[in-house]
């Protein structure tokens, strides 16, 4: 069962114009404001509760990993001059980050929405609106690194093979990097709630044409592609829950905010299953998946690929 189904299209209204194409920007549902974009499979909010989901996840990760990249090009921005992407971007807080960081280097944003700053930036940052599965709207071998992250749930495994990775290496200059975070849609261990939950939202994505295992496939998918040399791949397992401190913690509530914000359609899953009755909620569900993360110690896999255009 998919997201759009018509009790929440009767919920829907227009709202923002694009002054090129005169086309609703975002569209509501059940209080969310969502994309409007027919080309894109992202389903999650981009209203300002998703925004500051967005920017806690940023720092969690940030210094889950002790950095904002891994790629070798620590040198590169150092020196200046380079041009940097951030593709799907959102509110643009890596770009932020690394623009502030790297005062003489050129950052470029983009996103299906516009929810990312339009004046109180960076002179070194600007952003624009696009959807890579349209082609990025950039020349040929223009930009020194490009970076995406975060968007397993946006891509049908084709977009990966035939469009996305294609287009981030299209622009990539010949000796620039690209580099892919992703994490891993299974938690070890899963216990039964985390079990159901888990299992109705990898069940949204199947539906969508998406693999939620796709981070196990992308290191093949960038070895696959001849412009690319020099593939690496780093892991991390990040914990989840209050077993693992501020870190787990926080990564525990980034999880729940997600399975709030999904909490219709997941619930549409779990009660077609007849899971959910009288005695047993959506909110019982969430509260035991937390119970079973600091129980069992619960992690995920999340990994950064990066490699070398030839």
């Amino acid at each position: 069962m998919g997201l759009s189904n018509s009790k929440s299209n009767s919920n829907y209204k227009k709202v923002s114009f694009d002054l090129n194409t005169k086309k609703e920007i975002f569209k509501y549902a059940n209080g969310r404001r969502f994309h409007n974009d027919e080309n894109s499979k992202y389903f999650l909010p981009n209203d300002d509760e998703e925004v500051d989901r967005l920017q806690i996840q940023h720092f969690l990760f940030c210094y889950l990993w002790q950095g904002n990249y891994s790629s070798p090009i620590s040198d590169l921005l150092d020196r200046g001059g380079a041009k940097v992407l951030d593709v799907g971007c959102g509110p643009g807080t890596w770009l932020l980050n690394m623009s502030t960081d790297y005062p003489r280097v050129s950052f470029t944003g983009i996103d299906i929405s516009p929810i990312y700053p339009s004046e109180i930036k960076p002179c070194n940052l600007t952003f624009q609106t696009a959807n890579i599965l349209e082609g990025l709207p950039f020349p040929d071998n223009h930009f020194d690194f490009v970076y995406m992250r975060f968007l397993l749930t946006a891509f049908t495994e084709d977009d990966w093979q035939n469009k996305v990775i294609q287009e981030l290496c299209r622009v990539l200059k010949p000796g620039g990097y690209i580099e892919i975070m992703e994490g891993d849609m299974v938690l070890n261990p899963e216990g039964d709630c985390g079990k159901i939950l888990m299992n109705a939202f990898r069940s949204i994505l199947l539906s969508k044409s998406i693999n939620p295992r796709i981070c196990s496939k992308i290191m093949n998918l960038l070895s696959n592609h001849q412009s690319l040399t020099n593939f690496t791949c780093e892991e991390r397992l990040c914990p989840v829950g209050t077993w693992a401190g501020r870190v787990g913690e926080g990564i525990s509530q980034d999880f729940c905010s997600t399975l709030y914000t999904l909490r219709g359609a997941l619930s549409d899953v779990i009660e077609a299953e007849g899971i959910i009755g009288e005695k047993f909620s959506y909110e019982d569900l969430v509260k035991g998946f937390v119970d079973e993360c600091n129980q069992f110690k619960a992690n995920f896999r999340h990994c950064r690929f990066y490699a070398q255009k030839i």
